[in-house]
């Protein structure tokens, strides 16, 4: 069992040394981490070094996905003359033939179906220009929206920030697979003026040339354990190493990973032992859709592992929360902890399925995801997969805060005497539909069920 003076002693470290900050400026400075980048396998060895100097023995867990790289990317506009707006590709967007693709520019606002239904026929073969904000349907992930541009057969995605600062939004479209269209991602303040224009003119044309590389691609998880009193029981504690090529990816995920490591190297420098094995997992691959943890939950043997507890995005604010995956009995387990924690979080059943807990989830096991709560929710991810995601960024009070908070409840957690017992798959899929979450996961091409 976790000793409390153990634990006093890691808390004392935490606030009077900097070493948080320290192991999330050495991930920033190694670039962004993106799949398949010589930044990625510096992180990669970073983390094996930093491993082997505790005296653990990481291992390097391959695996083959599909591979992408940005190549160039254009976007022009019919106005008096062509303007060229300033532009990316979204992550798996296919390219363009050499000489482009041309179409007239609809707004599709959202991009939900209910939005898009109201336009479908002008839409059908136009390029959809739609916005990454909320829909009338709510809250939709950035892949759905993808998804429903190729439904109605758009010719092309044209994905604006709703956020202000000339900062083009980035993510993927597809999961481990090219998407069907083009898809672009352009900055909020272009955004107005496309629609401005669009308003004065009626219609107006755009012109499309991407040339991206895709080729299957090998990369890596990097795994290690501090064995409990019962290594027969299994707590994964993960997080995704793995940030997109336009900048750090400081907030997501430098700071989860920096809090998986900083968490080991406290246990071990002060010889804790939980009652049950920590098996801390660094997932790569997850910005391309959560395809790394996926193939993982696939094809390990999850027989010992009675949960998992994700670390994505918990540096960034300091409000925490922790999302229970519709799981009630683990939601009641959490809500009894709440006193014991370092300050209180906020606490759902919220079902988070674009991030590395959710194949575990799907496999029955009780899953949480832990990330900071913007206060301002109508900002969504903010700064998130822009250029922005800087390591300046990072408040240091809140980087120790955020380590501070995910060891109190790890060590409460994983010394819980009875966790929730898993799920059985019709369970697991009873949550889903009863949430109504069953057509958009076909989307996102996460429903892995029968």
């Amino acid at each position: 069992m976790i000793e409390e003076i153990a634990i006093q002693k890691c808390m004392g470290d935490i606030f009077t040394e900097n070493q948080m900050l320290e192991r999330i400026r050495d991930l920033c400075l190694l670039g962004s981490r993106f799949s398949g980048t010589e930044s990625e396998k510096q992180a990669q060895e970073h983390l094996v070094k930093f491993l082997v100097n505790l005296n653990l023995k990481p291992i390097e867990w391959e695996f083959e996905y599909q591979g992408w790289r940005r190549g160039t990317c254009s976007f022009q506009i019919e106005n008096q003359k062509a303007k060229d707006i300033p532009v990316i590709s979204l992550v798996l967007a296919p390219s363009t033939s050499v000489e482009g693709i041309e179409g007239f520019i609809i707004c599709g606002a959202g991009g939900s179906e209910k939005e898009l239904e109201k336009i479908k026929s002008e839409a059908k073969e136009a390029f959809l220009l739609v916005h990454s904000g909320n829909t009338e349907e709510g809250w939709l992930h950035r892949r759905i929206k993808y998804a429903n541009a190729v439904n109605i057969r758009a010719k092309a995605f044209i994905f604006a920030n709703h956020n202000p600062g000339q900062l083009f939004p980035t993510g993927s479209v597809r999961s481990n697979r090219l998407g069907e269209i083009p898809a672009i991602g352009i900055s909020k303040e272009n955004y107005s003026y496309i629609n401005e224009l669009i308003k004065l003119k009626g219609s107006i044309k755009g012109k499309i040339k991407v040339s991206n590389i895709s080729e299957k691609t090998v990369s890596k998880h990097i795994i290690w354990e501090i064995e409990g009193e019962n290594p027969e029981e299994v707590i994964v504690i993960g997080g995704h190493l793995d940030g997109h090529d336009l900048a750090q990816g400081a907030t997501d995920n430098a700071g989860g990973i920096a809090t998986l490591l900083e968490i080991t190297r406290l246990f071990v420098k002060y010889n804790v032992k939980p009652r049950r094995t920590l098996r801390f997992i660094a997932f790569a691959v997850e910005e391309f859709g959560v395809v790394g943890s996926t193939i993982y939950a696939n094809k390990e043997d999850l027989q010992n592992i009675v949960a998992m507890v994700n670390l994505d995005g918990i540096v960034g604010h300091i409000p925490k929360h922790i999302s229970c995956n519709g799981y009630e009995k683990l939601y009641e387990t959490i809500l009894k902890l709440k006193e014991n924690l370092l300050y209180e979080p906020s606490i759902s059943s919220e079902i988070v399925s674009a991030s590395d807990n959710y194949p575990f989830f799907c496999k029955g096991i009780p899953s949480l995801c832990i990330y900071g709560k913007n206060p301002n929710p109508r900002l969504g991810r903010g700064y998130g997969h822009t250029s922005a995601d800087t390591f300046d960024k990072i408040d240091p009070l809140d980087a120790k805060l955020s380590l501070a908070f995910a060891l109190v409840f790890i060590s409460h957690f994983s010394n819980i005497e009875s966790l929730p017992e898993k799920l059985a798959l019709r369970e697991v899929i009873d949550i889903l539909q009863n949430n109504k979450l069953e057509e958009n996961l076909k989307k996102l091409e996460k429903w892995p069920f029968k």
